[in-house]
């Protein structure tokens, strides 16, 4: 037993050792594991205590992606999760999505804790016709989403007193989007089902096909197409949370026209 051993070895030993532990034994702890313990434990084979506690963190958290469902291959899941460690504070970071959800996404935000945030759907016309014009400018475009959930966690490793660092998760729920797509496109299938089967019935049976087989196909084509709104929103939010990372914030109409000013300005002087 003197040889050493890698990380891979260590977490395949625990976990077997797991599985072979009776339960509820004499030791069977029914408390579970202290989180300090498992912290001086993993400290003992090597791992960084400061990344076993961010793990802990992550651990935590209580937002996640929904168990899997027998449609998403084809209309994608009920809800879309973005996980990110970005360079700001849980504060900051919240600032700066409470800023673009309620500026350029028009959705209503409720800080319900210091590290988490809910945000639902403006249903009014002045949101519907702001989506709109942010959607012609390449803003605004979180198709399909109802409600967000949101939470953040401070980091430990590679922070500092200086730049912090935080892990942020987002869930996106668009169960209405993807119920909808399914439900269209059951709705043309089965459409193009009947009107194969009424042909078949008037004894039209080799026209059946050219009726039933578009409607059906663009059955699959419309529930398929939830799975394209599922990845779009995904890329969406990744670009949300590159946009918070960086710092940037919203800018009105008016604060675009005078960027642009100076921008004029400055290359007339060159």
């Amino acid at each position: 037993m003197s040889e050493r051993l890698d990380r891979d070895a260590v977490q395949r030993i625990l976990m077997r050792a797991q599985e072979l532990e009776p339960s509820g034994g004499p030791d069977a702890d029914p408390a579970g594991i202290d989180p300090e313990a498992l912290v001086a434990a993993a400290s003992d084979v090597g791992i960084d205590p400061d990344a076993v506690r961010d793990s802990l963190a992550i651990e935590r958290l209580t937002v996640s992606a929904p168990a899997p469902r027998r449609l998403d291959r084809l209309a994608g899941p009920e809800s879309v999760v973005v996980e990110r460690e970005i360079p700001l504070s849980v504060t900051d970071a919240l600032a700066g999505l409470d800023a673009w959800l309620t500026t350029v996404h028009r959705l209503v935000c409720d800080r319900r804790t210091d590290s988490s945030l809910h945000a639902r759907r403006r249903t009014d016309v002045s949101a519907r016709v702001g989506r709109t014009v942010a959607g012609w400018r390449g803003e605004g475009q979180l198709a399909g989403v109802s409600s967000l959930d949101v939470e953040a966690v401070p980091q430990v490793v590679g922070s500092t007193p200086w730049q912090p660092r935080s892990i942020l998760r987002i869930r996106a729920d668009r169960h209405d989007a993807r119920t909808a797509r399914l439900a269209g496109g059951g709705l043309t299938g089965l459409a193009g089902a009947g009107a194969g089967a009424a042909t078949v019935a008037s004894d039209l049976v080799v026209v059946a096909p050219v009726v039933a087989l578009p409607l059906m196909l663009g059955g699959y084509v419309i529930a398929r197409s939830g799975r394209g709104q599922s990845d779009r929103l995904e890329l969406q939010l990744e670009r949300l949370v590159t946009l918070i990372a960086r710092g940037d914030r919203p800018e009105g109409l008016l604060g675009k026209a005078i960027r642009s000013a100076r921008t004029a300005a400055t290359r007339a002087r060159r």
